[in-house]
């Protein structure tokens, strides 16, 4: 039997699961001999570009390899690495068929295709199988569903196939293989640090059933309407049997378990299922995410009598009117404060996304959002966002018509790249506006960096002492965000980070708050 050569190729981050899960898929077909190439890992966003010696060492693993298909997984954000790698492996290795595939090419194949000799267009499970059997059996392959390819100066465009629905008859994510490279920091490994993690990160649905104009979602629906149903579910029972066998792998470090979906499941009989098997054969803590639209308090309780640590629910704007108009995401205030208490009763962590620099945000929606935190139970664990604009999304073209940005250069690589390194929001002095200024003290107030009576003095007092205060509070920020922020200088030293935190624990008296701070960190730390 002929044989065939293929190197996955994953960006920015070591736990891609789809590029996982790919690697077992070709691991079934006979006569495929299969790697991936995990190319930084950007676990913490600190986006970086690729240093010479990485770029060497990617060289040196395909010159090694010698593979007859290159795939790259692409995303919008690391385009312009994926560019980069693409130029290697025309350099070093020329005979390479080369293939992009994941959410950019889905979107905006016009512009990924000119990089490529092919690109897979929306799910790739399918494409993948049969353009690999193909090119071991030496047989055309121009005409398999969901594939562009270039051929003979044209560009042939096949039509999409039907979204998989059986999303059980898929391998799990391959962790551990000795078919893997791992290229970040200049170095190379074989060891997959992801296996000996603590926390394990697993997909139990595709898809998401709601359309925010911001998210990728709301994009991927139009372009596979009419192929499916767009949102789909694992069985509980191939969900326990891959957690079974991630523990079951040697030097397997899981003790908790994050379900990494856009949204878990509110199904009743699914969910009385999961937490029937889940209780007795894992037992494990584990988080969800959830929009509050779809979780309920009897969801909140069967999920807590299972093992729920934590829930992820996003908030992406105090303002109504920005969540419901120009987000198109449901939820009002008053329901979130109110079902933030219920969940509190049951001494869980809630994590709560929302999304700064929108240029629709005007002081009073910012003055809410400072209101709506104000009202949360103490003490917050948020993620801040700063607002990016991505091709095609319906907010970018509300934004580009509306005249709030301006059109998006997809040639600009630079541009691109700002949105990978621009994703956390980062408290900022200049140019001084109100506006930023109630930005930055939000930061604050979700750090937990600042006294909820001082906020509500400074932002909603009228005297010269609370003009002060805002002053002050926004100052405090600025610089506590060159610190201790994202990207900061206390960040990009792991020991300063645990000291900093250690100490304001002791300084509070909060000794309670700081072993459980502890046991948190313990549950996340990479073993390694």
């Amino acid at each position: 039997m002929n044989s065939v050569t293929v190197v996955l190729v994953a960006l920015g981050g070591y736990r891609n699961i789809s590029l996982r899960i790919m690697h077992s898929l070709l691991e079934r077909i006979k006569g495929v001999n299969v790697h991936t190439i995990f190319f930084k890992d950007f676990e913490g966003r600190f986006f970086s570009h690729p240093t010479k010696k990485e770029k060497e060492l990617f060289q040196e693993v395909i010159n090694k390899l010698k593979p007859d298909l290159v795939g790259f997984s692409a995303t919008y954000p690391y385009f312009p690495m994926s560019k980069t790698l693409i130029k290697i492996v025309r350099t070093c290795s020329p005979s390479s068929l080369i293939i992009l595939g994941g959410v950019y090419p889905t979107v905006d194949p016009e512009q990924c295709i000119k990089e490529s000799d092919m690109l897979c267009v929306g799910e790739g499970e399918g494409v993948i199988i049969e353009l690999v059997e193909a090119l071991r059996d030496k047989k055309p392959y121009h005409s398999v569903g969901s594939l562009w390819v270039r051929h003979d100066e044209k560009v042939i465009m096949n039509p999409m196939r039907p979204l998989l629905l059986d999303l059980d008859s898929l391998p799990f994510p391959s962790y551990g293989n000795p078919s893997y490279y791992f290229i970040n920091k200049n170095k190379l490994t074989r060891k997959d640090s992801v296996l000996s993690n603590n926390e394990l990160y697993l997909i139990t649905s595709r898809g998401c059933p709601f359309v925010c104009s911001y998210c990728i979602n709301s994009l991927l629906r139009q372009v596979f309407k009419g192929l499916g149903p767009y949102t789909r579910r694992r069985s509980v029972d191939s969900i326990i049997k891959e957690i079974k066998e991630n523990l079951n792998l040697p030097g397997s470090g899981t003790n908790y378990i994050y379900f990494f979906d856009e949204v878990f499941s509110s199904d009743e009989k699914w969910l009385d299922e999961f937490c029937s098997q889940y209780k007795q054969e894992i037992g494990l803590p584990f988080q969800v995410s959830y929009n509050p639209k779809e979780l309920s308090d009897v969801i909140v309780k069967k999920l807590v009598n299972v093992g729920l640590d934590a829930i992820n629910f996003g908030i992406q704007s105090g303002s109504d009117y920005i969540r419901n108009h120009i987000f198109n995401r449901a939820g009002k205030n008053r329901e979130i404060i109110d079902f933030a208490r219920k969940i509190s009763r049951y001494k869980i962590i809630m994590r709560h996304d929302m999304i700064l620099d929108n240029p629709y945000e005007t002081e009073e929606n910012l003055k809410e959002a400072v209101d709506l935190l104000l009202h949360l139970p103490k003490e917050l664990s948020m993620n801040l966002y700063s607002l990016q604009f991505f091709p095609n999304h319906p907010l970018t073209k509300k934004a580009v018509s509306d005249k709030r940005i301006v059109p998006i250069d997809t040639t600009d690589d630079s541009a691109i790249e700002k949105t990978a390194k621009n994703l956390g929001f980062v408290p900022t002095l200049l140019p001084y506006t109100r506006k930023m200024a109630l930005q930055n003290i939000i930061w604050l107030i979700a750090g937990n960096h600042i006294k909820d009576s001082l906020v509500r003095y400074g932002v909603f007092g009228s005297s010269w002492g609370s003009r002060l205060c805002f002053f002050y509070m926004n100052f405090k920020a600025v610089i506590l965000g060159k610190i201790i922020g994202e990207g900061g200088i206390m960040e990009r030293s792991r020991f300063s980070v645990y000291f900093m935190k250690t100490m304001n624990y002791f300084i509070k008296g909060d000794f309670n708050g700081f072993w459980i701070r502890v046991k948190r960190r313990l549950r996340y730390q990479d073993s390694n």
